[in-house]
């Protein structure tokens, strides 16, 4: 069977240090593999992408996308380029629109054959009065200024390539399911055809339904519509990993309008493979789609004889959405153990072991590598629950307790990795529930039952 969905693949997009060559080209031969077949470049720290857009890539810098250009083709993957001159583009300035034009035609050359505008994570409005003058005031302006500068670079530079009809933006408003006016605004000046990205009900979700996707096609005036799926990126929480499968996404969406989903990955590139094997195979087949199966599937396909190495740690950072606790299993059987006594059953206690003995993962494999903050981190958990239920059976003193939590605390709040950490959290607040936290501290919700 083949897949629902026109656009399937990766968008790098994340803030933070952006992905190596090296890395990239793994990524698009694995992404052939998978059957994916779009890798959207748009590194927020790509200087030339973002706050440099009018400029030439220096050539070092360019020749490494020409052979990226090249790779993703060897694949079967397009790659999007994505600029983004949203933070500072004078929409009414012909000089600004000759720079755009400049810039795509040196990336044509280098072999790019696709391109996205990006308007995200700007100020709403128009700074400069000129904009406001021609397309008016508030958001709404903004909307007409975004949606007509992507129409002129559509009909003025990319047609004109020879690659006219296929460009995708941005919007400033990438968020929610209902029209705002600002959208209101976009679709007055945006030209047919041109797609838009979209990140779902909210930034960051835990489930996209068809109705989300009916509702925000509408807002946007039935242009094509591709979920940029915030999953499984970190970079609003750089201590999280997120290593389990994809949840929450309705089987019906392709159905419900949507053009194709493009995974905003985790700023570690080894890490987020896991999440995006599992990507690939919602994408191929969403109504056969089994999470646990695709979770297993990656685990091997990733990890591949460190598979059973990792389970635990891939285990304790499987959860979606980033609310959602990391350890559920852990966690019940935390609040069972409470529930007698302070009793270590045997699965608890052989789930404590194996994050106990994650500490000190030999960095032999990039996996590994990349992975070693997080097991070094597990510990701390099972050291918070050990201390906490060991209080509970009046063994633990309730300083020796706090200072468990204290060193896990404090390391987490120094950007060490976070592991399980609800489940810490839940073994405090049981065993301290009056003890005066620190403000900020999250056991403090934990304690009062939140």
């Amino acid at each position: 069977m083949s897949s629902p969905f026109t656009e399937r693949g990766v968008i790098e997009g994340f803030y933070g240090e952006p992905w190596t060559h090296e890395e990239r080209l793994r990524l698009v031969a694995e992404l052939g593999r998978l059957g994916m077949n779009r890798y959207v470049y748009a590194p927020k720290d790509d200087p030339y992408h973002r706050k440099r857009w009018r400029e030439s890539y220096p050539e070092p810098e360019g020749a490494r996308l020409a052979e990226l250009v090249a790779a993703s083709h060897a694949a079967g993957v397009e790659l999007v380029y994505a600029l983004h001159p949203g933070l500072d583009m004078v929409h009414t300035d012909d000089a600004d629109h000759a720079a755009l034009a400049r810039k795509a035609r040196e990336l044509h050359a280098l072999g790019i054959r696709r391109f996205a505008l990006l308007f995200d994570d700007i100020d709403e409005g128009l700074p400069d009065a000129r904009d406001r003058e021609r397309y008016g005031e508030g958001v709404a302006g903004a909307g007409r200024a975004h949606g007509a500068s992507c129409s002129r670079f559509e009909a003025e530079v990319l047609a004109p390539l020879g690659i006219g009809g296929r460009l995708l933006m941005v919007p400033t408003h990438y968020a929610g399911s209902d029209p705002t006016p600002y959208r209101d605004g976009l679709v007055e000046t945006l030209a047919e055809g041109i797609g838009v990205f979209w990140t779902g009900d909210d930034i960051v979700v835990g489930e996209v339904t068809e109705d989300h996707v009916r509702r925000a096609i509408a807002s946007f005036g039935g242009h094509p519509l591709v979920l940029w799926d915030n999953f499984p990126v970190n970079d609003f929480d750089r201590s999280r990993a997120f290593l389990g499968p994809l949840l929450g996404r309705a089987a019906g969406l392709a159905r419900a309008g949507l053009a194709g989903i493009v995974a905003n990955p985790m700023v570690e590139f080894e890490p987020s493979r896991f999440a995006l094997h599992t990507v690939a195979a919602w994408a191929a087949d969403p109504d056969a789609y089994e999470p646990s199966a695709a979770a297993e599937a990656a685990l091997h396909a990733v990890a591949g004889a460190d598979a059973e190495v990792l389970r635990p740690l891939v285990a304790a950072a499987s959860s979606w959405p980033p609310s959602a606790p990391q350890h559920p299993a852990l966690a019940a059987e935390v609040d069972a153990a409470f529930a007698d006594g302070g009793r270590l059953g045997e699965r608890l206690e052989a789930m404590l072991a194996e994050l106990g003995a994650l500490a000190g993962l030999e960095p032999s494999t990039p996996l590994r590598a990349a992975l070693r903050p997080w097991a070094d981190a597990a510990p701390a958990t099972a050291h918070v629950v050990r201390a906490a239920l060991g209080h509970v059976r009046g063994e633990v003193p309730a300083d020796a307790v706090e200072a468990a939590w204290e060193a896990a605390r404090t390391a987490r709040y120094g950007l060490a990795r976070d592991v399980a950490r609800g489940a810490a959290e839940r073994a405090l607040g049981r065993a301290l529930p009056d003890r005066v936290r620190p403000e900020g501290d999250p056991a403090a919700a934990a304690a009062a039952g939140d």
